[in-house]
């Protein structure tokens, strides 16, 4: 409708191409009124002074300034740092861009980044990641650690559970006290009758904490026992659960916060805490649950050989009970490729729940589904991991950075 009105408004006489030459040139976006709120929301969480994105990106001084960058980032999909797939499933405080955005920005920076007109500018507010409502229990290690391993040191710290009656973990969030030599973390529940056993460990070894590999007291079968309360690897937040539901934390119980420290220069120390969300009132059912095949623990079936590109694994489970996968995170090293977390129905249907087409070790969120997905008896959880190995070693399973791992990691409630 809008060409034939154009057309409407032109001479007759006049020549297609002299049609096309009266058409007046779109105009560019400029920064006041299409690109400051773009940056603004998807970026400026983290590229503000003093953030973890390395250079604040706040006026339009400082985004002209790594125009050329942000070109690079933006076009190739790097940045924003939001690695699910559009078409798996939809998930909270998605902060990517639209089509439409990156053009936008693409667009204005080819344009040679005009300002505009300053009464022209949209309110907008940074995507901020998920906190705590509240913090009702603050656990710490007990002292600074300087890593001693090279270049893998993984380290437990043992905490007292504080309440005397059962308590309910209705959030958690995981602060690295040093993110230059934390790869990642994950506070275990210890049951009370196995509480002794952890306290052992701990005395037995004359530094802070005790050498721990695998699982918190340092073999497979311990998994079996124990249990997660949460996780944090790069580009983690806040975990909540969801309303009326909590992890139940019994009387007695122990928390056993296992570091993973990758030394690559100086180590320098580290004292990284744990902030809880508390209700002491019964509340329903809530866990944290790794998945991952149990044989790869073990050393075998996960081999990724020397010089290979697009090795895949994958493990399946059959689930024996209802439940609700509230939120997905996939897990990699260093030579991740791509990463998938899928269910198949029993009637052959297929939900994906997490599809990471292009992994970034760097960036290992949690995706909070928008509808929670409902898992029947029957149904199969399946994960799915693909590597390149550049290297001349073969590679497996294995705690080390150099190693390579495939875990998919859900916050799970009641079925409904």
């Amino acid at each position: 409708m809008i060409w034939f009105t154009a057309l409407a408004c032109v001479n007759s006489e006049e020549t297609p191409a002299e049609v096309d030459s009266a058409m007046p040139d779109p105009s560019p976006p400029t920064w006041h009124a299409d690109v400051a709120p773009i940056i603004t929301t998807s970026c400026g969480s983290c590229h503000t002074e003093g953030g973890i994105g390395g250079m604040a990106l706040t006026t339009l001084a400082e985004v002209t300034a790594w125009s050329q960058a942000i070109y690079a980032a933006v076009e190739s999909g790097s940045m924003p740092p939001w690695l699910a797939s559009d078409g798996c499933n939809t998930y909270e405080q998605d902060f990517s861009l639209s089509e439409a955005e990156v053009q936008a920005v693409l667009d204005w920076i080819d344009a040679d980044m005009p300002e505009g007109d300053p009464a022209e500018a949209v309110a907008a507010e940074p995507w901020q990641a998920p906190s705590l409502e509240r913090v009702d229990l603050s656990l710490q290690m007990p002292a600074p650690y300087t890593p001693v391993g090279e270049p893998d040191d993984y380290r437990c710290f043992v905490m007292e559970w504080p309440y005397e009656e059962d308590a309910w973990v209705t959030g958690y969030a995981i602060t690295p006290g040093n993110l230059a030599v934390v790869h990642h973390a994950i506070p275990f529940l210890i049951p009370p009758e196995d509480a002794a056993t952890y306290r052992a460990l701990d005395a037995e070894d004359p530094a802070d904490g005790y050498s721990c590999y695998g699982s918190p007291g340092g073999g497979v079968t311990a998994l079996t026992s124990s249990r997660w309360l949460g996780a944090w690897a790069p580009g983690s937040g806040a975990a909540v659960t969801p309303e009326g539901t909590g992890i139940q934390v019994k009387t007695g119980s122990l928390v056993v916060l296992q570091m993973h420290y990758y030394i690559d220069a100086s180590p320098g120390s580290d004292q990284s805490s744990l902030d809880l969300q508390i209700e002491t009132e019964p509340q329903g059912w809530a866990d944290v649950q790794p998945w991952t095949n149990p044989a790869w623990l073990a050393g075998a079936g996960m081999e990724i050989p020397a010089n290979s590109t697009g090795v895949t694994h994958t493990f399946q489970y059959t689930a024996e009970a209802s439940f609700a996968i509230e939120s997905a995170l996939l897990h990699q090293h260093t030579l991740g490729t791509s990463g998938r977390l899928s269910v198949i129905h029993e009637d052959g249907s297929e939900s994906c729940l997490l599809d990471i087409p292009r992994w970034d070790f760097n960036w290992q969120r949690a995706y909070q589904l928008v509808e929670p997905q409902i898992i029947a008896p029957g149904d199969v959880i399946t994960l799915e991991c693909t590597w390149d190995n550049p290297t001349d070693q073969d590679i497996a399973w294995g705690d080390g950075t150099g190693d390579e791992m495939c875990l998919g990691v859900t916050m799970l409630s009641e079925a409904p």
